[in-house]
């Protein structure tokens, strides 16, 4: 089972107002290469050319792929050489679900249901596991996905995506798949939205 991963890279930069300029062009190239799931772009306290990027990816070996494309690929030459000294980087797990990192205009759906009678708690965080891993998250723009247990027995499903069309398309997705039909087989849904992060 493939794990989501955060790649943490950091570095100097050679002139800070260039350098940022050239990291939002490249982020907004890194969200269209499969498996991307975010990029949080950080800079220094204290020096304002320090920089670390964490972009989250749906697998190590996205991330690996994207490196190649960062690294060698033309048009992330000007990202390149606005880096000064790269300092280091690298690779981490994450529990199944995603770690999206959310922007204005990203989407999202929330869904709301209930538990069919004599389904466990058990069952239902297994089959949505099994359902994010094996369809969801490799969906082209899935950024995330958590499992929410609200009072009165509501529980939510809250799925991010790189946009609200993203999360709809994903959302049509789920018919005929065979784990999203039995996720939705233990579940009574109470109603579904969607929307992008303001």
């Amino acid at each position: 089972m493939s794990k989501p991963c955060l790649e943490i890279a950091t570095y100097t930069s050679i002139e800070p107002v260039e350098a940022d300029r050239q990291r939002q062009l490249a982020a907004g190239m890194a969200a269209k290469l499969p498996g991307f799931a975010g990029w949080l772009p950080l800079s220094g306290s204290t020096n304002a050319t320090d920089r670390a990027d964490v972009v989250g990816w749906t697998s190590l070996e996205a991330a690996h792929d994207a490196g190649k494309q960062v690294g060698t690929a033309e048009e992330f030459a000007p990202f390149r050489r606005s880096i000064d000294t790269f300092n280091g980087m690298g690779h981490f797990t994450l529990e199944v679900g995603g770690l999206p990192f959310m922007q204005p205009g990203d989407g999202i759906e929330l869904g709301l249901f209930r538990l069919k009678p004599g389904i466990s708690e058990e069952d239902l965080r297994s089959a949505h596991a099994h359902m994010v891993d094996r369809h969801l998250s490799r969906q082209s723009g899935w950024r995330g996905q958590r499992l929410a247990k609200l009072k009165d027995g509501i529980w939510a499903d809250l799925a991010f995506a790189q946009s609200k069309e993203v999360a709809e398309a994903i959302c049509a997705s789920w018919s005929g798949n065979e784990d999203c039909e039995a996720f939705l087989a233990m579940i009574e849904p109470v109603s579904m939205q969607f929307g992008a992060i303001a």
